[in-house]
This record gives C-alpha cells, sequence and structure tokens, in this order.
C-alpha cells in the first residue's frame, strides 16, 4: 500500500460569517491498508444560502484503501449520496440533484450551487457536486493541480491541470469526454453521452486516466459530469 497522505488534508479556520455553526474539523488516520477521514463537513469559506436547507454540522467518516486497483469494470456512482470527499472534509456527490424540484438535474447546469460549487442538502448536509482547486488547497494557483479529493474507490482527484509527459515538458488543462445531447434541467444523466477520444487531454468515462508517471487518478473538470462519471476501482 501507499503511505498514509493525512499531511494532505488541510484543517483551515472557521470563516468569521459561519459562526452559526460549528468550527470545520477534518481528522485524518490511516490503518495497514485503509485511509479513514473523519469530518463535519462544514465548509471553512463563507456559506451562502444556495437551498432552502440551512446549513448543519454532520459526523461524517469514510474508509478507502490506500490501494487501488483498476478493476478493468467501469462501476456507476450512485444516483444520490456521497461519491468522493474533499481534502477539507466535504462530501462530494454525482452530477444530479434528487427528485425534487428538477428531478435528477445538472445542478451546476441549473446554477443552484455556490463559488465553490455546493450547496445543502435536506437536512442541511453541505456537499460538493464540482470542485474549484483554490477552494480546496488555498495557496495553489497555477501549473499542475493538487490532489484535492478521493473518491471513494481510493483513487485521488486532482484538479484540471497536469502534466502531459512524465518531464512535465506541457501542463495542459485536462476535459470530460461527456458532451451534452439534450437539456439536463432535469435528467443531467440522459442528456449527456460519452465520446471517447485519442486526444490525450480528454479523460475517459469516469472523468480518469493513467498520468505520465503510471498511476490511474481522476480530475475535476469544467464539465460534466465535473468530477467522477464512474468508478474505474
Amino acid at each position: 500500500a501507499d503511505g498514509c497522505p493525512s499531511e494532505l488534508f488541510r484543517q483551515y479556520d472557521a470563516h468569521p460569517s459561519n459562526d452559526f455553526v460549528d468550527a470545520p474539523y477534518v481528522g485524518v488516520t490511516c490503518t495497514s491498508d485503509e485511509l479513514v477521514v473523519q469530518a463535519n463537513g462544514v465548509p471553512h469559506y463563507e456559506y451562502v444560502d444556495m437551498t432552502p436547507n440551512g446549513l448543519q454540522a454532520k459526523d461524517h467518516e469514510w474508509s478507502v484503501t490506500l490501494d487501488p486497483a483498476l478493476t478493468g469494470d467501469q462501476e456507476d456512482v450512485p444516483l444520490l449520496g456521497v461519491i468522493a470527499f474533499t481534502l477539507t472534509g466535504l462530501p462530494i456527490y454525482g452530477p444530479n440533484e434528487g427528485a425534487f424540484p428538477d428531478p435528477y438535474g445538472d445542478p451546476v447546469y441549473n446554477a443552484i450551487v455556490d463559488d465553490c460549487l455546493g450547496h445543502t442538502a435536506q437536512q442541511g448536509e453541505y456537499h460538493d457536486h464540482a470542485l474549484v482547486t483554490a477552494c480546496v488547497v488555498e495557496e495553489w494557483s497555477s501549473g499542475p493541480s493538487p490532489i484535492i479529493a478521493y473518491a471513494l474507490d481510493g483513487f485521488a482527484v486532482y484538479g484540471p491541470t497536469g502534466c502531459l509527459d512524465a518531464e512535465c515538458s506541457e501542463v495542459v488543462e485536462y476535459s470530460s469526454g461527456w458532451e451534452q445531447t439534450g437539456d439536463p434541467e432535469t435528467y443531467a444523466w440522459d442528456n449527456y453521452a460519452f465520446r471517447s477520444s485519442e486526444d490525450p487531454t480528454i479523460l475517459d468515462r469516469c472523468n480518469g486516466h493513467t498520468g505520465p508517471d503510471g498511476d490511474y487518478h481522476y480530475h475535476a473538470t469544467e464539465g460534466f459530469p465535473y468530477v467522477l462519471g464512474c468508478y474505474s476501482g
């Protein structure tokens, strides 16, 4: 197994505007083969009401393998609930909403997320549907993106940019291979389709690829599915 990535996680101070809720917390431990993350799901940036559900602290715990492996069989991410988590301890949901009010629509397309591309669910659980690198790793500004999240299959999620070759002679922005085919205001998955490409900057159906150093990982992209299209591990 790889080493414990605990040093990557970010414990930020509370934002002064969020004094109505607990300060953000994320705690990281590793067993011999698992990364274990506990968090209260409170963002460290200013909370903005984007839904009728007020922000509440939660009691999250996620365990993922430290030694993820490609299965050769891509598995759909669940329609609802957590698919990944950020280095700041925020859950990440898939690129669709629930049944109400716009059934299973794309929340980014529908502009119901904040500047960090998150909002609260019915029980006040804050979650991201897409990722902004600087909302996770504040000191990053340019060059290859850092890891900003981990998928529940254990593979890392990087921001959108990365090295095109092992020498990093060129930094590129990776893009999703999914294309809009209809109106994703409702039923997002029915209104995008994946098109594979020989372009090395276009990611696979799961929004990942094997990088120049030989490791598989995902990238957060500007376009749908934003974080994960499926699980590769």
